[in-house]
């Protein structure tokens, strides 16, 4: 089945036209503009079967709802997007903290800490409005994006004290950046669905067996530092709302439980939350497999 790439879709110079026009432009319109080619976009696609065999198959939606729903889902990935260039042109949108305390207790620890996060809400958002003057707070990232967006990732992210470490499906050397960011105190943060090699650890979701990358939980117990899991949730027009909270770790378990204990533990919250907030859930890739 075909997975989307990770990359952000449009040539290198439409991206940048997109930052040039949002400095001058409402994105409400920008995203009134997009229910125009919506439809043809998904139909040229192919991850739009999977979103409809989520909500068809793991949400018992009939299969015009969800046609609808893949729809619905689509059109709030475009706003994230949109607003993510938005952030690039300079916009501002107003961040709420859900667990604030938690958050900054652990920025402002010795210790460093894990912050993982998924493809459920706009994480990437979070780090361009949240400040960690006090931690340098690292991102691995995947390292096949556009020049465009790679660019202006680095450049408001290094604002507020974040840099990225890119990720190659054929280079290990961001392992040895992961070792030595927790070593000197500072905070990793990845998404726990993606990215970390090709060991495979399995997990239920939505009622059946799913695969996640084993290599992010094996980081969290191998590392021995505390997990916080993060979710940003777009809540209106200017607001987004950042979620966070503990994910423990049980120590008594050999390290081969105490990771598969964790991606248990990751793989409710993130069925949880993609529950609350169905639309935006932006899964492009086949968890399960195969469409059974």
């Amino acid at each position: 089945m075909a997975q989307w790439s990770g990359q952000t879709g449009g040539t290198h110079w439409m991206q940048r036209a997109l930052v040039s026009i949002i400095r001058k432009t409402d994105t409400r319109l920008i995203y009134g503009v997009m229910h125009l080619w919506l439809i043809w976009y998904i139909l040229v696609r192919s991850t739009e079967r999977h979103g409809a065999y989520v909500f068809h198959r793991r949400r018992g939606r009939t299969r015009i709802q969800a046609a609808f729903d893949v729809y619905r889902s689509f059109y709030n990935f475009g706003k994230a997007i949109v607003d993510r260039f938005a952030a690039y042109a300079g916009r501002t949108y107003e961040v709420v903290v859900e667990n604030k305390a938690l958050y900054y207790d652990r920025v402002h620890a010795k210790e460093g800490f894990i912050m993982l996060f998924s493809h459920v809400g706009n994480t990437e958002m979070a780090g361009y409005f949240l400040s960690t003057p006090d931690k340098r707070l690292h991102i691995l990232a995947y390292g096949g994006e556009s020049p465009v967006v790679m660019k202006n990732r680095a450049a408001i992210l290094e604002r507020n004290n974040i840099d990225m470490i890119p990720v190659y499906p054929d280079d290990m050397s961001h392992i040895y950046r992961i070792n030595e960011v927790l070593q000197q105190g500072d905070v990793l943060a990845f998404a726990a669905d993606r990215l970390l090699g090709d060991t495979r650890i399995e997990a239920t979701m939505f009622g059946d067996k799913i695969q996640l990358p084993a290599g992010a939980f094996q980081v969290c117990v191998a590392m021995k530092q505390p997990v916080l899991l993060v979710f940003v949730m777009k809540e209106s027009y200017k607001t987004y709302h950042v979620f966070c909270e503990q994910l423990e770790v049980d120590t008594t378990l050999p390290r081969k439980a105490q990771a598969q204990d964790l991606a248990n533990r990751f793989a409710g919250r993130v069925e949880d939350m993609a529950k609350k907030h169905p639309y935006q859930w932006f899964n492009f890739y086949d968890f399960w497999g195969s469409e059974k």
